[in-house]
């Protein structure tokens, strides 16, 4: 896919699965605002298109997912929800997260 029908597809769904070859024209085209070290799978890439916020994960089956946030504070509040829960994930709670939600 092209970065355009990436960021529009984004826009009307809750996420997008991409390919790697994907995520690289996307972070060559979208700005970088953050990226956070998960430790456990891969970064969380905070991104931005055309004045719009994404967030970028890789989920532990290796997918890509791109999914759009309403603004920053939805960005700050989800960034912040996935590293409490790796860090528990680190400390071994056996916990599982639904990146699908």
């Amino acid at each position: 896919m092209e970065v355009k029908e990436i960021f529009d597809k984004t826009l009307n769904s809750n996420y997008l699965i991409i390919e790697e070859d994907e995520l690289k024209s996307v972070l060559d085209n979208f700005e970088i605002i953050r990226v956070e070290d998960t430790y456990l799978s891969d970064f969380i890439r905070v991104l931005k298109y055309d004045e719009k916020f994404f967030v970028q994960e890789t989920t532990f089956k290796k997918e890509i997912l791109i999914r759009k946030m309403n603004s920053m504070n939805d960005v700050d509040f989800f960034v912040q929800e996935r590293l409490d829960y790796y860090e528990r994930k680190w400390d071994g709670c056996g916990c599982k997260i639904d990146y699908y939600e």
